[in-house]
């Protein structure tokens, strides 16, 4: 019996998927991907809760295929790195789109939480 297709690949995130998170304990890393607004930060909290549990200091997350449709998404990114500041932990940000990287750097938040191998975009 054959198998079913497979569907393609997207090359873009789906911007109405649900939040999604993946975590890699050892190597520090998190991958999110799919909508973050204000239904769906509570996975972001829960996420964080549980990284706060482990010996790890330095998170990574890529946002690569991440959409932050709304002011409440936003929060939640600057609530996650505040609650790691004060773990004693460090959250870094790749992948980030022009737009929220803009955002970010608007907020202040940009040069704490950025990749430092990307340059903050200039004010226009």
């Amino acid at each position: 019996m054959p198998l079913p297709p497979t569907p393609p690949a997207r090359s873009v995130p789906d911007p109405r998927a649900p939040l999604s998170v993946e975590v890699d304990v050892a190597g520090g890393h998190l991958r999110a991907a799919g909508r973050l607004d204000s239904r769906s930060i509570r996975t972001l909290h829960t996420v964080v809760s549980g990284l706060l549990l482990s010996e790890q200091r330095h998170w990574v997350l890529d946002v690569t295929a991440l959409t932050v449709t709304d002011h409440t998404g936003l929060r939640a990114i600057g609530a996650a790195y505040r609650r790691m500041l004060r773990h004693g932990r460090r959250l870094t940000i790749r992948g980030a789109s022009p737009d929220l990287e803009r955002v970010l750097v608007r907020l202040r938040l940009g040069r704490h939480v950025l990749d430092d191998d990307h340059p903050a975009p200039v004010r226009a």
